[in-house]
C-alpha cells in the first residue's frame, strides 16, 4: 500500500510508464514516486551536485561501503570519520606533480634523501651537538671531481675521483691571510700565510 494514498497517481491519465515519474511534497521536499511511495532508496548514474550542502539523517547498523550519520558524527560503514583511522591506497613510489614550496616548513625524519641531477643550496650543515654526523661523498664509478669550488672558470680548491687535491693557483703572490695555504702555479710551490 502507497505510504500517501493521497499523492497515488495510478488513476490519473499520465502515461504508461507513470510508475518512473517522482513528486516531491511541498512542506518538506520529500520525494515520492507516482504511486505516492516515498523514494527512499534510489540509485544515481554520474554525478550529483548540490548548491548549498547534504544532509544526512541519523541512521543505525549501516556497515559496508556507506557514507551515514550516527548521533551527527559522519561514519563510513562503520569507521567514524571524527576518531577512526581510515585506510587509504598507499602510493609507495609518490611522485610531484610540480615543484615543491616548503613554505617556510622543514623535511624531517629518518631516511635517505637521494637525487639523480643537481642541487642548490644556500647552506649545508652536517650534524649538531646532539648526535655524531659525517659528509660521505663516495660514487662508485662517476669520473667526475668529488668536491669542486670554483670561481667564473678559475678552479679554486679540488678532489678529483681519485682522491687529489688540488688547489687553484696564483701567478702574482696574493695577499697574506694568515693560516693560509697557496700554490704558486709559475714556481710549482706552496706557500703558507703566517701573518706579520
Amino acid at each position: 500500500m502507497a505510504d500517501r494514498p493521497d499523492l497515488n497517481l495510478s488513476g490519473d491519465a499520465i502515461s504508461s510508464t507513470f510508475k518512473h515519474l517522482l513528486q516531491v511534497r511541498e512542506d518538506d521536499k520529500t520525494l515520492y514516486d507516482a504511486l505516492g511511495n516515498v523514494l527512499d532508496d534510489f540509485r544515481l548514474s554520474g554525478s550529483f551536485t548540490t548548491s548549498e550542502f547534504l544532509e544526512i539523517e541519523d541512521g543505525q547498523g549501516v556497515s559496508g561501503n556507506k557514507l551515514h550519520s550516527r548521533s551527527g558524527v559522519l561514519y563510513w560503514g562503520n569507521k567514524n570519520l571524527e576518531t577512526d583511522e581510515i585506510p587509504l591506497l598507499v602510493d609507495s613510489t609518490p611522485q610531484l606533480g610540480g615543484d615543491l614550496d616548503l613554505n617556510s616548513k622543514d623535511i624531517g625524519g629518518t631516511g635517505n634523501f637521494l637525487i639523480q641531477g643537481t642541487g642548490s643550496l644556500q647552506q649545508l650543515s652536517v650534524g649538531d651537538n646532539s648526535f655524531d654526523s659525517y659528509l660521505s661523498v663516495s660514487p662508485t664509478s662517476v669520473e667526475k671531481d668529488l668536491f669542486l669550488v670554483k670561481s667564473g672558470s678559475f678552479s679554486a680548491f679540488e678532489v678529483n675521483d681519485k682522491g687529489v687535491m688540488n688547489l687553484g693557483g696564483f701567478t702574482d703572490e696574493p695577499d697574506v691571510v694568515e693560516g693560509g695555504f697557496y700554490y704558486n702555479t709559475d714556481e710549482n710551490e706552496f706557500y703558507l700565510g703566517t701573518g706579520e
